[in-house]
């Protein structure tokens, strides 16, 4: 009688907990939503609308200020990332960033109303950086704060498995349930942008924005009495900037990264500006309504999107079921993964060349701005797909390569060092736009060609380098304990902890 009451006791606590955690995940999922919305309608497509409302900005300009305004939001993500884990977290962080994306919408909506220019111009210089505050605690938050509900959940695992098994299993079955109400939501919100927002003006499309924006963020308040209110940890920036010295060794394998993370930056501004007077129609010799005959842009990244997701999940799965014994074997497939990775971006860039090369020819063939050119956009397609691959691959896969090489006390920087490596690519895309002699005031005067060729040739020339420096060197951070470093070696089968202490210039084991 008593095992009976334990057992529909615990039933109980677990149904009680599930619900208030299922409960919790609507109430952040509508924000995640809203982020998916707001990254199609309007931060994807940032480009566009600066060369449509800025009617005297020349091409190389608009480039250089997309560029430059995602470089600024991943600055921004590194100091709320600080603010959210070591000072007031994230609970607090969502409530603070979010109405200044609302805001921000607001302005850019209440300027698209205004008459004139001039004004419009100068509304934009401030609700631009009040949005990227608020993209900016998306990123940081939403995730995490999601993320963080399911690890207090009780989740029963193998006890019979090894402790590195059992914890790979926890960890997989927390992303896993995450990711179910993330993605999900994720997806949702790109399709309805998709379908719905893209036959949408400007001005329309930041109206809607900000409605659903808006009422995201009140539904989240609206659940507040369910949320996990995890304290922050403390961390001072001074005692952060002592323990990331041992990482500045990691710095010469990830700079190599940056002629992908230029890829990238050309993803959402030179990809887009290709769609330029292409026939966005499916088949122009079937009559349908514009509607059903019609792939907008926005149609491409969404596809880009997806692809990245189907890939980064996939490749994860098959590294930890392949090699589920063997961390050595995990530990070099992800480093082949970043190598194909950046391969696949090569290709990418090469598909964007040709693609720009034949729509460069058969625009001097047609110099009539008000006519599309006998070229359909399904031909940009190649190049989107291909980026969504190694997005996957590389981009996705950056976390996993930090944790590889860094101890778990120390893996609390691989936001401030990815996130750097990604302002460090959008700055010097946006430097490289400026200073390159191939963009002229509009489309038709650009060499796109030349540009997409040189980035793909610093992709191609930097792969033979990575493999080089990643079989030759050890980037393995060894972790410490009182100011010494501790390997672990296997010895008879087991893993055994060997303290290294520099004596007299050489490092001595210390059993």
């Amino acid at each position: 009688m008593a095992n009976f009451k334990h057992c529909i006791s615990s039933s109980w606590k677990w149904a009680s907990s599930y619900i208030r955690f299922s409960k919790a995940a609507i109430f952040i999922s509508g924000l995640i939503f809203s982020k998916s919305f707001i990254e199609i309608a309007f931060k994807a497509f940032l480009i566009s609308y600066i060369i449509d409302t800025r009617k005297n900005i020349s091409i190389g300009a608009a480039i250089a200020y997309a560029a430059a305004t995602d470089g600024i939001q991943q600055l921004l993500v590194i100091l709320i990332h600080h603010l959210a884990t070591d000072r007031h977290g994230y609970f607090r962080v969502i409530i603070l960033t979010f109405p200044c994306l609302i805001f921000g919408l607001l302005i850019l909506w209440l300027s698209s109303l205004l008459l004139s220019q001039q004004t419009s111009n100068q509304m934009l210089y401030i609700a631009l950086p009040v949005i990227l505050v608020g993209l900016a605690g998306e990123d940081v938050s939403l995730e995490v704060f999601l993320r963080q509900h399911f690890v207090e959940e009780t989740i029963a695992v193998d006890k019979t498995k090894s402790e590195r098994q059992q914890s790979e299993e926890y960890k997989d079955i927390v992303e896993g349930r995450a990711s179910l109400w993330s993605n999900g939501a994720g997806f949702l919100g790109q399709f309805i942008c998709w379908t719905f927002a893209s036959s949408l003006s400007w001005k329309k499309t930041i109206m809607v924005s900000f409605i659903e924006v808006a009422a995201a963020y009140a539904l989240f308040i609206c659940g507040k009495r369910y949320y996990l209110r995890i304290p922050p940890t403390r961390r001072t920036a001074v005692s952060q900037l002592k323990e990331a010295k041992g990482l500045v060794k990691l710095i010469p394998l990830w700079l190599l990264f940056i002629p992908y993370c230029l890829a990238e930056v050309a993803g959402f501004s030179i990809f887009i500006l290709q769609s330029y007077r292409l026939d966005t129609r499916i088949n122009p010799r079937i009559s349908l309504h514009n509607s059903f005959n019609k792939v907008p842009v926005n149609s491409l990244y969404v596809f880009k999107q997806f692809i990245s997701f189907l890939v980064s999940m996939s490749t994860k799965y098959l590294i930890r079921k392949l090699w589920s014994s063997e961390e050595a074997m995990q530990r070099g497939a992800r480093y082949w993964r970043m190598g194909v990775g950046m391969a696949v971006g090569f290709g990418s860039l090469l598909s964007a060349w040709l693609v720009e090369r034949r729509r460069s020819d058969l625009i001097k063939k047609n110099p009539n701005d008000d006519e599309d050119i006998p070229m359909t956009i399904l031909w940009l397609a190649p190049q989107f797909g291909l980026l969504g691959i190694a997005n996957g691959l590389v981009l996705e896969g950056l976390t996993d390569f930090f944790y590889d090489r860094v101890p778990e006390s120390k893996q609390y920087f691989e936001v401030l060092f990815n996130h750097s490596l990604t302002v460090i690519g959008s700055f010097l895309s946006g430097l490289a736009v400026l200073l390159a002699p191939w963009f002229g005031d509009t489309i038709d005067e650009c060499q796109l060609d030349k540009y997409l060729l040189m980035l793909a040739i610093l992709n191609v020339a930097v792969l033979p380098l990575y493999i080089f420096l990643s079989l030759r060197f050890d980037w393995n951070m060894p972790d410490e304990v009182d100011g010494r470093d501790i390997e672990i070696e296997e010895v008879d089968g087991s893993n055994v902890e060997i303290l290294m202490e520099e004596v007299d210039g050489r490092d001595v084991e210390i059993l």
